[in-house]
């Protein structure tokens, strides 16, 4: 019995933990959002404080599902999860999660423990123009919700999405080309991540890293199809020679701002990354080579309790879900298996720079230096197809 009797105080001793937590993180979030903190700046530093804190602070959780057996009776089993805090808290009141540590890189590598989520099921068919006359996926199914949701996107615990944001008729119907001008830069591409490798990188050598990535991705678009490409290799995730990259997207946002403000020509913008997933490899195969598949990360700025965050705004979401899904139903097309799912998550990942930009997540650690130029080989012919008009998909509806 005694035995038994700590463990209920345990029990509730924990209760009245989580429920003062809940208490303390709840009227934070709500000062918060009311803007109690802006016009303070030691409030608003400590508010800052108090969320990332309990945003990257876990709880395990144990959750019961249910499961089929044999003889067809409802069985079920105990999982145990680990939920943020301030995340947690909110999906038990709202039926969602909230938004997570701003630290997007952790968000990016935990989002990709679910790999085989985003990766697209293999019955789904792929989309083709009308007048190839073959394979085409009824207009109807684009402009459904449910089915362009389940089919070309993933989405993390930290967001959400409703119809009108995903409105395939409207996403589809917006003018993604460009007017190739080679005098001028058009496109820009850079690393937030400068530092992330390979299976085979070579120690200090950067031309096996992700910025080498780039600079082969630069050259193809200026040699093979006649862009004018500007590379940022610029570091962003050291500080004082050590990996950081709690400021990394800071860092790469006023980089990137002052190319913008110099060359206004640019309407590409490109944050070229390598993902993170253990024990899992990404490869598929273009022109009979192995390539590394690649994956867009669209910022929705919204967390999961269908709320704006107010100090990331972004006018181009619309836009940049457009581009990328326009690729992605190009790059379905024309290379299928190259593309995994486009993953929403909350944060805007400096895609509010331009309306045409990316976040291309390419291979992963796991993937070869080889994989990688020849992944994109595969996506500057998808992009080039794209911005040169070859590839307007037809507009659900019409």
């Amino acid at each position: 019995m005694k035995f038994l009797d700590r463990i209920i105080r345990a029990a509730l001793l924990c209760c009245m933990l989580a429920l003062g937590g809940y208490i303390i993180v709840r009227t934070v979030a709500i000062a918060g959002e009311n803007g109690l903190f802006r016009d303070t700046p030691l409030l608003s530093a400590v508010y800052e404080k108090i969320e990332k804190w309990t945003a990257g602070t876990y709880i395990p959780v144990l959750s019961y599902a249910a499961k089929e057996t044999e003889d067809a009776d409802p069985a079920g089993y105990l999982a145990e999860e680990l939920f943020p805090v301030y995340g947690y808290m909110r999906r038990q009141q709202e039926g969602g999660s909230s938004v997570e540590s701003p630290n997007e890189y952790e968000m990016i590598v935990r989002a990709q423990a679910q790999a085989e989520e985003n990766k697209r099921p293999k019955e789904t068919k792929a989309y083709v123009r009308p007048d190839d006359g073959k394979g085409v996926l009824e207009n109807e199914q684009l402009a459904d919700f449910e089915y362009l949701l389940y089919h070309y996107f993933s989405m993390d615990m930290t967001t959400t999405i409703d119809p009108e944001r995903l409105d395939g008729k409207k996403l589809l119907a917006m003018d993604m080309t460009m007017e190739k001008r080679p005098q001028e830069p058009q496109i820009l591409i850079y690393h937030t991540h400068s530092q992330e490798a390979f299976a085979d990188s070579a120690e200090g050598d950067v031309s096996t890293t992700i910025v080498g990535i780039g600079d082969h991705l630069t050259k193809i678009l200026t040699e093979e199809y006649g862009y004018n490409v500007i590379h940022e290799r610029g570091v962003f995730d050291l500080v004082d020679g050590v990996l950081d990259r709690n400021l990394a997207y800071d860092f790469s946002e006023a980089a990137v701002t002052e190319i913008l403000e110099q060359y206004p020509s640019i309407e590409v913008v490109i944050d070229l990354h390598r993902d993170g997933v253990d024990g899992t490899r990404f490869v598929t195969e273009y022109n009979g080579k192995p390539a590394a598949q690649l994956m867009f990360i669209a910022g929705m700025s919204r967390t999961a309790d269908n709320q704006d965050i107010a100090y990331l705004p972004n006018p181009y979401i619309q836009d940049n879900l457009s581009f990328a899904l326009q690729l992605q139903l190009e790059a379905e097309r024309t290379v299928p298996g190259l593309m995994r799912n486009i993953y929403l998550m909350a944060y805007r990942f400096n895609l509010h720079l331009r309306p045409m930009s990316l976040l291309l997540e390419a291979g992963t650690q796991l993937s070869t230096v080889e994989e990688e130029k020849n992944a994109m080989e595969a996506f500057a012919a998808v992009l080039d197809r794209v911005l040169q008009g070859r590839a307007r998909q037809s507009v659900p509806g019409e």
